[in-house]
């Protein structure tokens, strides 16, 4: 990313088409924190084609490609900028203070409490990072507001209204939109928290079942095999192939190298115990 140093002009209000590698940062302004992150506060976002629409696009001539954003559009705001935003003032003001705190007879007022202050929301943001991520993998991530919900899609348009022609930023949503609100009266909001908790437990009942039935085709499947085929090589290759497979399955889901490490270690040692009284059994 390469920066354009600029003076901000006193009447610049309205956002100005930039190259996505160009940025116009003054650094006596304090607003050129907001200006490095000023396009990816609001984003524009497209409705997903249908794969009817997308067979048929393929289908066409070469020479009239077609817009993917050509679509149904709408917002997408993200909060999670917008903290990085905050934490990054209370940095910038903290190291001003340290350079006059180094280079000036008197002390800056007040940088004790900005050091508190940036300390505390820096532990407080590296937390609540760590929420977000743990939320990002979650359906309706309380971090973003989209126009793929009814609701917000409908509140997104009264609010911005013309304003929304300024935003450059387009991506193609990848989620299926809301087609009517989820609240059609206020009688529908009645038992939210319990209707909230069912379908969050029928989810996860679900997502349980997925990995029981997987789970349990990772040591089943390999057994039937060695069983019906009852060589060395069977036992040795449905082995190596099937705690590979595991292994690569468990680091795609599992964040800790130590977690991944256990897990595949329990599962080859199950089946190696497996090939070894199959390879008795054969002996015998």
């Amino acid at each position: 990313m390469s920066f354009r140093y600029r003076r901000r002009r006193a009447n610049e209000d309205e956002e100005t088409p930039q190259s996505s590698k160009q940025i116009g940062v003054d650094f006596d302004d304090d607003r050129w924190i907001i200006d490095v992150d000023l396009h990816n506060i609001i984003t524009k976002i497209a409705r997903p084609r249908s794969r009817l629409k997308q067979l048929k696009d393929l289908l066409r001539s070469a020479e009239t490609p077609t817009d993917a954003l050509q679509g149904e559009q709408s917002y997408l705001i993200n909060f999670a900028v917008l903290q990085r935003i905050y934490i990054g003032q209370l940095r910038e003001k903290l190291i001003r203070q340290a350079i006059d705190l180094r280079f000036k007879a008197r002390q800056p007022a007040g940088w004790t409490d900005t050091l508190k202050l940036y300390s505390k929301s820096k532990a407080q943001a590296l937390k609540d990072y760590d929420y977000m991520e743990q939320r990002h993998l979650l359906p309706d991530d309380p971090f973003y507001v989209s126009g793929e919900r009814y609701n917000d899609r409908k509140l997104l348009q009264h609010l911005l209204g013309i304003r929304g022609e300024q935003i450059k930023r387009k991506v193609v949503s990848k989620e299926i939109w809301e087609e009517t609100s989820a609240y059609s009266s206020s009688a529908a909001r009645h038992n939210t928290r319990p209707d909230n908790y069912r379908r969050s437990w029928i989810r996860g009942f679900w997502e349980r079942i997925g990995v029981a039935i997987v789970s349990g085709a990772f040591l089943i499947a390999p057994m039937w095999l060695m069983v019906l085929r009852n060589t060395l090589y069977t036992g040795l290759i449905s082995t190596t192939g099937f705690v590979t497979v595991f292994g690569l399955t468990t680091a795609a889901f599992l964040r800790s190298p130590t977690e991944v490490m256990s897990c595949t270690a329990a599962y080859a040692a199950v089946l190696v115990v497996f090939v070894g009284l199959i390879t008795e059994t054969a002996k015998d």
